[in-house]
């Protein structure tokens, strides 16, 4: 993380690549704040441009003077898709304190004297796209979980996710009682119906997000539809040995019905170590990846290395499954403001947070695993992606999730039959504008 997002705006810190943009540097405080009438050094080096000489890296440089907002304004031509470091240096007046000679020569600015900070420029295919933090698999006390499904939902908001799916084994009903009391709340997160299929048994658990509809439940109330259709899917296979026919006619199935709701199948730890055993067996898991019958891998699992290890395999072998990531949590954190649950996330790169942008993005390979077991933590997926993302997360999220601190425990007072407060409600919406506004200075859009 660069801790100077806290003390400067970079608006925008997003651009079109090899295009003329104006870079506004705004302080925050006034251990920032620049002084009228000095002129202060900027430089611009982009990341992926690299000399033979270390001492002569091509870099811009800008003389430039506060206009009448205090903000330092210029422009520059960010060539191809990467990131670019910017580098600020206050000239000796503005470092001199009061009190200079009594604190021993000490400048004002002290390390602060050298700021850094940074942009990244897109090609055309990215810009114009935002990224959403989401969960794709967790549970509440109406399964296995602890929270009930409102502090679970608050908690994430907390924490800055965009969007999140309520898993809950054999049900929808938790996913469906959030997206009900939250549905008119003023808050820039989306919820989807989510739940952990357990069909014909709870030997498999499959996830299903963004459904009209819940897969279990069909089950429950067309079970002789269900084997039928299982059996049709069984007989026509064509698997190795080493593969549990109708285990796989079963994952089938239910991939289908989660596309015929409108949502997404996700091959959930496959390498959850399970009475010492993988969950499921590492040839099924390959196998259900070749074909493609799920829309997505949660990369986040027991023996990570193990399925990381697999999906690069397959990729390098011309198996494109796109990836997520999760918590699988049963007890979200009301007081992390980074994080609500230890394990991971998905990243996803979309339009807007709407149900269907976010679902296609993730079919589109426009999404990312990020694994919270390490400090910082560790992003998976393609090189061009990953790159936009340590970023965002170093530059863009830090103080996201710091705006939207507050938020989720707003949402947690709301009411599960009836409406909220109106001072709730306005309080909400007040501190959603805070967050969606800093997003749109830093996107640019």
């Amino acid at each position: 993380m660069n801790r100077q997002v806290f003390n400067y705006s970079v608006i925008p810190s997003i651009v079109r690549a090899d295009t003329v943009s104006q870079i506004r540097i705004r302080p925050l405080g006034e251990n920032g704040k620049f002084k009228q009438g000095l002129s202060y050094q900027v430089s611009v080096r982009a990341v992926e441009t690299a000399s033979r000489h270390y001492d002569a890296l091509p870099t811009a440089v800008y003389e430039v003077v506060p206009d009448e907002d205090g903000c330092l304004v210029f422009e520059h031509t960010f060539v191809g898709e990467q990131k670019h470091v910017i580098f600020l240096t206050r000239p000796e007046e503005d470092m001199r304190s009061l009190y200079y000679e009594i604190n021993n020569h000490r400048g004002r600015f002290g390390e602060n004297a050298s700021v850094t900070l940074a942009v990244y420029s897109l090609r055309e295919d990215l810009y114009g796209l935002k990224c959403y933090k989401g969960e794709v698999h967790c549970h509440t006390c109406e399964s296995d979980g602890i929270q009930d499904p409102l502090h679970t939902v608050g908690n994430y908001r907390n924490a800055g996710y965009d969007f999140m799916a309520i898993t809950d084994h054999f049900t929808s009903y938790a996913s469906e009682k959030a997206m009900r009391v939250f549905r008119d709340a003023p808050v820039s997160m989306t919820l989807f119906l989510g739940e952990e299929v357990h069909v014909p048994t709870e030997r498999i658990h499959a996830v299903h997000i963004g459904g009209r509809e819940s897969i279990n439940e069909y089950f429950r109330s067309h079970r002789e539809a269900a084997f039928a259709r299982v059996a049709e899917i069984e007989a026509a296979l064509t698997l190795p040995d080493t593969v549990d026919r109708n285990d796989y006619a079963w994952r089938v199935f239910i991939a289908e019905k989660a596309r015929e709701f409108g949502g997404l199948a996700i091959l959930a730890h496959p390498f959850w170590v399970w009475s010492s055993v993988y969950f499921i067996a590492p040839a099924a898991a390959e196998q259900l990846m070749r074909d493609g019958v799920y829309d997505a891998l949660d990369l986040r699992d027991d023996d990570m290395e193990a399925a990381v290890a697999l999906w690069a395999d397959l990729r390098a072998d011309g198996v494109k499954i796109p990836i997520v990531g999760s918590t699988d949590s049963h007890r979200s954190s009301p007081d992390d403001p980074k994080l609500a649950a230890r394990g991971g996330y998905t990243l996803v790169f979309a339009p807007d947070r709407s149900h269907r942008s976010i679902t296609d993005a993730i079919r589109a390979d426009r999404s990312l695993c990020v694994s919270t077991k390490s400090d910082p933590e560790f992003v998976y997926g393609s090189f061009r992606l990953v790159k936009l993302a340590r970023f965002l997360l170093d530059h863009y999220y830090p103080v996201y999730q710091k705006l939207c601190w507050g938020q989720g425990t707003l949402m947690a007072e709301y009411p599960v039959e009836g409406m909220p407060d109106a001072k709730t409600v306005s309080l909400l919406a007040a501190l959603n504008e805070r967050s969606d506004a800093f997003s749109r200075e830093f996107y640019g859009y």
